[in-house]
């Protein structure tokens, strides 16, 4: 007889000790579990296939807590009904729906939220407590449950509900290691939703950097073409031409190619203002610069350097073909429609006019050529101005021959 006991006795111990190696693998399992990068209910499907793996639970499934209520978001075994019915919508019937949600306090499960304390149903045929959440034909299948609150810092994140088709098939070490696992798995689950809201938060604050970023990259080109653009007729301004004129030049000499420059000005154009008013005078300026810019080649320069003046700088282009251009733009101005009482009037300008060939020139002091060229250009004209203005005319230094101004 004691030989008796002392096998029994054996048999418990070793019973005990494969439950605690059980116990302790699934755990580690579970501590073992990556949250970062997961989504929620992926967490608890890998809880649940844990606890199918090391302690051989196969009806188990978790119920999320939301707003007093409890829905099913995972399973086992009965993963035709119940499996992650709510996150993908996919469902079959509105009876089962009905049928895998509880309110806080409604069965063992709402028991267990609203207690925070596990429950534990031997018989369902006998306990009031038990309220069916499969469908009418898999009721018969189950004849002890457990459900166990997943907390965390007293408040219930869901809950772990575990059936058996026996009666009395759970025992106090079942108990215990659940609630143990139950905790672990709050811990998780509450440190996935602050990483969740923190990635969500860093996601929206990244978004709203880069919305800023944005504004600042288009507030800065705005300023840029602001600092470079003339309001009023939408040309370069002088900052723009005497920024870019010496990249143009630098071009044409060393591909050792013609270039010439036109500064244009507005004749009497203050008695423009003074007779029709600073609207109809901003409006002639509109209408001149729309000429000028449908004259711009490939490669030329054209801008408004404040008050009536404009200038061209033309690469590639000799002197003849400079003059022609002040020809068109002469011709085009003095035909303008201002629109209104005052219709068309004849505005006229003055141009004058300095030219270069590329070869003839040194490939330095680009700055100190570009300002020789607009003085040229300038005292032209106002020689232009000086002989009755509506004229054109190249600096007196060229000789072109063969051109009659």
């Amino acid at each position: 007889m004691p030989s008796h006991l002392n096998t029994a006795d054996n048999i418990e111990l070793q019973d005990r000790i494969i439950n605690l190696v059980d116990a302790l693998s699934a755990l580690r399992a579970l501590t073992a579990t990556h949250i970062q990068g997961i989504t929620e209910e992926t967490l608890l499907k890998k809880a649940l296939s844990i606890l199918v793996k090391h302690i051989d639970l196969e009806a188990c499934s978790v119920f999320a807590h939301e707003d007093n209520q409890l829905y099913c978001i995972a399973g086992t075994q009965f993963n035709e009904e119940l499996i992650s019915t709510h996150s993908q919508k996919t469902i079959r019937s509105e009876q089962l729906i009905r049928s895998m949600q509880f309110t806080c306090g409604e069965g063992l499960a709402g028991i267990a939220c609203q207690t925070q304390q596990l429950q534990y149903c031997p018989n369902c045929k006998a306990d009031i407590r038990f309220k069916p959440f499969t469908a009418p034909e898999k009721e018969a299948n189950i004849r002890s449950v457990i459900s166990v609150p997943i907390c965390f810092d007293h408040d219930v994140l869901s809950v772990l509900n575990i059936s058996h088709p026996a009666p009395n098939y759970f025992d106090i070490w079942h108990q215990h290691m659940l609630m143990l696992f139950c905790n672990v798995l709050g811990q998780m689950q509450h440190n996935q939703r602050l990483l969740r809201t923190l990635d969500s938060k860093v996601r929206r604050r990244t978004r709203k950097l880069e919305q800023a970023l944005k504004e600042s990259n288009e507030l800065k080109k705005r300023f840029e073409t602001l600092s470079t653009t003339d309001e009023l007729t939408q040309l370069g301004n002088r900052r723009y031409f005497f920024s870019t004129a010496e990249t143009v030049l630098a071009q044409a000499i060393h591909y050792n190619l013609p270039f010439s420059v036109l500064l244009i000005d507005v004749d009497h154009f203050k008695k423009i203002n003074d007779k029709w008013g600073h609207a109809i005078g901003d409006e002639a300026l509109r209408q001149i610069a729309t000429i000028l810019r449908e004259e711009v080649g490939a490669g030329d320069l054209v801008a408004r350097l404040g008050g009536e003046e404009f200038v061209f700088i033309l690469p590639d282009t000799p002197p003849q073909g400079a003059d022609l251009l002040a020809a068109r733009v002469q011709k085009d101005t003095q035909s303008l429609d201002l629109g209104g009482q005052i219709g068309q009037i004849k505005i006229t300008v003055s141009i004058g006019m300095t030219a270069r060939n590329g070869r003839e020139c040194n490939s330095d002091g680009y700055e100190a050529l570009l300002d020789q060229l607009y003085t040229e250009a300038d005292e032209a004209m106002y020689q232009c101005k000086r002989n009755g203005r509506n004229q054109r005319q190249f600096f007196h230094a060229i000789e072109q021959p063969g051109i009659k101004i």
